[in-house]
């Protein structure tokens, strides 16, 4: 759990230096330190550290040629992540050069989507952490580099450019299948938040979660028979994580009143967090298995990241902003501690034993 809090905190530090300074330089060896801190901690990590990243160290270490990635290619459609698999190893045999790779990827679009977009990078980088976007690839390595992809969308649905959502949508779908549900998502996303469309956002869930065995059935035959496994293995949990996105949907709608700077960004960012939080509910009511169709609301995962800093923008001068930013820390900082222990095999980390640390 250390390492985990140490990079956090080196990270908050470095962005809060490069978001006051003035001097073009400083900013870019700050948040250079950053992206560097951020990629180092995955990329050095054991194999040990993560439920599934030793699988991962089995897939490297199975794809030697071309046909290796033909072959899983033609079994998955997700030529993008085994093509990759197999660049690596004209680097390095080694798996850190592996997890350095994908780190890079993954850190590389969200920190650009964060310095770029977000209206206080602090924030921003100190909620990718807290909850919990920065650990999720270190697991979940495919679809990990998806959402990450598929944040880059966040520019293209500002800017309404649909030609170009469709596009990067299209490009994370060739690192994990899932992405291209998110196609059709644009027409809910590109639209102001009232109450018809949350209402329209809401029937959607209701209605899935009602044919849901039918929904998964037919994505089982069209996509992969593995999903059909979200719907069988029925499993207790993620109620905790999908409490939390409602109470915290439920503050955002709130102060959508209060909002006057930046609003048209915080209606897409809250029609994301809406959309992510009926995907729990869904998941929760079917009684499925939370590490299944549960992950396809981390598609969504970045707009809490960037709601925060416009809702401090546009917060009451009334409320006493040193207590709101002390709850705000402690509070999220004690949700981080809890998500890592209790998830995913990540709180002993470990260096790669290879590396001789």
């Amino acid at each position: 759990m250390l390492a985990y809090l140490v990079v956090m905190v080196v990270v908050v530090i470095v962005s809060s230096i490069a978001s006051i300074t003035r001097s073009s330089f400083i900013r870019y060896v700050m948040l250079s330190i950053a992206f560097l801190a951020m990629v180092l901690v995955p990329g050095l990590r054991d194999a040990s550290v993560g439920t599934d990243t030793s699988n991962y160290v089995g897939y490297f270490e199975r794809i030697r040629t071309f046909s290796d990635v033909a072959r899983l290619g033609v079994e998955t459609q997700e030529y993008g992540f085994w093509v990759l698999t197999w660049l690596v190893h004209f680097v390095s045999d080694q798996y850190v050069a592996y997890f350095i790779t994908i780190a890079v990827i993954v850190i590389g679009c969200y920190q650009y989507v964060i310095v770029t977009y977000s209206r206080n990078i602090t924030i921003s980088f100190f909620l990718f952490f807290t909850s919990g976007v920065y650990t999720f690839f270190f697991n979940g390595a495919r679809q990990g580099v998806a959402c990450a992809i598929y944040a880059l969308t966040i520019g293209p649905l500002l800017k309404h450019q649909i030609s170009r959502y469709i596009t990067l949508v299209l490009v994370a779908s060739l690192f994990h299948k899932t992405a291209i549900g998110m196609l059709p998502i644009y027409f809910i996303f590109d639209r102001p938040n009232n109450l018809k469309g949350n209402m329209i956002i809401a029937v959607l869930g209701i209605v899935t979660s009602i044919f849901f065995q039918g929904i998964i059935g037919t994505a089982s035959s069209v996509l992969d028979p593995r999903y059909s496994g979200y719907a069988a293995r029925e499993a207790s949990g993620g109620y905790f994580v999908v409490g939390l996105d409602v109470v915290f949907l439920a503050f955002f709608l709130f102060f959508k009143k209060h909002v006057v700077d930046y609003r048209e960004e915080y209606d897409r960012y809250l029609n994301m967090l809406f959309f992510g939080t009926m995907i729990g509910i869904v998941s929760s009511l079917a009684g499925v298995d939370p590490s299944g169709f549960l992950r396809f609301a981390f598609y969504s995962s970045l707009s809490s990241v960037l709601l925060w800093p416009i809702v401090f923008r546009n917060m009451p001068e009334r409320l006493p902003r040193f207590v709101v930013g002390f709850l705000f820390i402690f509070g999220f900082i004690i949700l981080y501690t809890l998500e890592t222990i209790r998830f995913s095999n990540l709180t002993s980390f470990r260096f790669n034993t290879s590396l001789g640390f």
